[in-house]
């Protein structure tokens, strides 16, 4: 049986190279963003996205493009709609049917209120969520369209890119001072593990809408403290703060945790721990 081609979307994003290298195990991989990959394209155009889909011929499509600064989205939300929901739609309409069409959303779909959260409810409160959730309802529009709201951590292999992790790492590896939020509840998983479940999932014939994360959360506070125990990095120089206190900053919601029930019943397994999760760094 012939390796199907899977066509990769944010190829110069954080999350975009880990993608391309676990699809490999899966089939023959091509990547696209708007001035790089195998072939180039702008999303928004028409005419250039029928001549991407033409040239590649994808029988998975994992579309992990957006504009994720969460503070430049509450600035523009114009191009925050058009790089987050407007190129989903755009991609639902193209894609022909038999196309497993794969997106990466967020977890900031949720409202601001206490989690875990179930993939029936959302809420979003900034310009980023609303764009992404309108992205999700466009791509649920497609037969083959399967939604992943998930958060990530991990060594960036992207130039010029730097995850969470990294933000903790090298301030804490530099002993400078460095607030750590301990109202801001999240659910991450390391990029590789994340790219593993995706393809699983797909190769398992899911779709709809499912949450990706670790089994449990934290705050954003323990989870530097428990990457510096990890790691044997001292902590000295962090102090504790609240992220509702930080000035001219887009509002999130605080508590991002995700249920991972779904999920954990359509691939029949436990998803990692968190503390698990950390331990891979």
């Amino acid at each position: 049986m012939a390796r199907p081609r899977i066509l990769v979307s944010g190829a110069s994003g954080l999350l975009g190279p880990y993608l391309i290298e676990a699809a490999k195990e899966w089939g023959d991989v091509f990547a696209t963003s708007r001035t790089g990959g195998d072939f180039p394209a702008d999303l928004l155009d028409q005419d250039e996205t029928k001549n991407l889909i033409k040239k590649s011929d994808p029988d998975i499509f994992i579309h992990a493009a957006g504009l994720t600064d969460v503070d430049l989205c509450e600035k523009d939300p114009h191009s925050a709609l058009d790089l987050n929901a407007n190129v989903s739609k755009n991609l639902a309409d193209l894609l022909s049917s038999g196309i497993c069409f794969v997106s990466i959303s967020t977890d900031q779909v949720y409202p601001d209120r206490p989690g875990p959260h179930a993939e029936d409810l959302e809420g979003p409160v900034n310009e980023y969520g609303r764009s992404k959730l309108t992205g999700e309802k466009a791509v649920l529009t497609h037969p083959g369209g399967l939604v992943f709201r998930t958060n990530f951590f991990g060594p960036s292999i992207t130039p010029g890119r730097s995850s969470l992790s990294d933000f903790f790492i090298d301030n804490f590896q530099a002993k400078r001072k460095v607030t750590l939020f301990s109202d801001v509840f999240f659910s991450p998983l390391h990029m590789k593990t994340l790219c593993d479940l995706v393809f699983r999932s797909v190769s398992e014939g899911l779709r709809g809408i499912y949450n990706l994360g670790s089994r449990d959360g934290t705050s954003k506070a323990e989870f530097g403290l428990s990457m510096a125990r990890h790691l044997g990095l001292s902590t000295e120089k962090a102090i504790m703060g609240k992220a509702q206190a930080q000035p001219d900053r887009a509002k999130r919601p605080a508590d991002m945790r995700m249920d991972m029930t779904k999920l954990e019943t359509a691939l029949k397994m436990k998803m990692p721990t968190l503390e698990e999760e950390i331990s891979k760094l």
